[in-house]
């Protein structure tokens, strides 16, 4: 049986780090700079024939324009989350929005020679468990009134990695959310980048929505995850590969745009990985399906 694989990517701008945003975020998540990250990964993803999801923030999906006319509603939220919405608008202010408007970058995956899907990685990426019923809601009713494709997505990627609220996403039409990994500390996580012992994921069967398979963070070569071998990154991905092939399991990978801004060789990580599943595919052990196809591929034939 061949193995299925997924390859999503959190899209979020400044977003992903507004409660906490560096001098390095500052420098590094620039429109430029993003610009040439998403370009690049999409010029891999081409030469590989390899479809993939990109979840984006609602509020970093908009025009500056489109952003300007959703901010009322931003502003009113930012009294029930002050620590996250306030810095984000005043650096808006004051950058004049370079980082939080990648209208630009949803462009460039809907016209990409491969047909990627784009998914929703919430609105204005506020993990999910901080939020109460009301607003989860506020979030989906700004998801609806949103400009362009991201309006459309049908899967869900939560911020932070934080499942939550799952009835609000199934009411709303969503078919699957990713699931979410292990609760790991940085440095349990930076170790499991070491284990090559880690299973593929069987699918999660539920009712209703799908809980699609949580995956694997392709590692992000910053700080000491430099220190991580290139080969034993590989090496790990084959295992899980082979072993998805042997049972019929799901091996997803996700990483973030934003990383390959903030550390470019992590581009030559993804090119391997997807390398080696286009290896894999074009013998006929592998399949790549995006979370919309992975949804889809479940669903019991009529």
């Amino acid at each position: 049986m061949p193995a299925r694989f997924v390859l999503s990517f959190d899209c979020e701008g400044k977003w992903g780090s507004a409660d906490g945003l560096t001098a390095g975020d500052r420098r590094d998540l620039k429109d430029q700079k993003l610009r040439d990250a998403y370009g690049a990964i999409l010029s891999v993803l081409d030469e590989y024939r390899i479809e993939a999801t990109f979840a984006f923030a609602g509020a970093f999906s908009q025009s500056a324009s489109g952003f300007a006319r959703i901010r009322p509603a931003i502003e009113a939220l930012a009294s029930e989350a002050p620590d996250y919405l306030r810095p984000a608008l005043r650096d808006i202010d004051e950058t004049g929005g370079e980082g939080w408007h990648g209208a630009a970058l949803v462009e460039a995956v809907g016209t990409a020679r491969m047909q990627h899907e784009i998914a929703l990685h919430g609105v204005t990426h506020i993990p999910w468990t901080q939020m109460d019923p009301a607003f989860v809601d506020t979030e989906l009713g700004l998801f609806e009134s949103l400009e362009g494709p991201v309006r459309s997505s049908r899967t869900f990627v939560y911020p932070r990695n934080r499942v939550a609220h799952v009835d609000a996403l199934e009411a709303r039409g969503f078919l699957g959310f990713r699931a979410a990994p292990p609760d790991r500390s940085r440095f349990r996580s930076f170790l499991s980048e070491f284990n090559l012992f880690d299973q593929p994921e069987q699918e999660q069967r539920r009712e209703g929505i799908l809980a699609i398979p949580a995956g694997y963070f392709l590692n992000w070569r910053s700080g000491a995850r430099r220190l991580v071998p290139p080969a034993i990154t590989k090496l790990r991905a084959k295992r899980l590969l082979d072993g998805a092939a042997a049972t019929n399991a799901v091996v997803h990978y996700w990483l973030h745009p934003e990383n390959i801004a903030t550390a470019p060789s992590t581009l030559q990580l993804l090119d391997t990985l997807v390398g080696e599943v286009a290896a894999r595919r074009d013998a006929g052990h592998c399949v790549v399906l995006t979370q919309l196809g992975y949804c889809r591929s479940t669903e019991s034939p009529s």
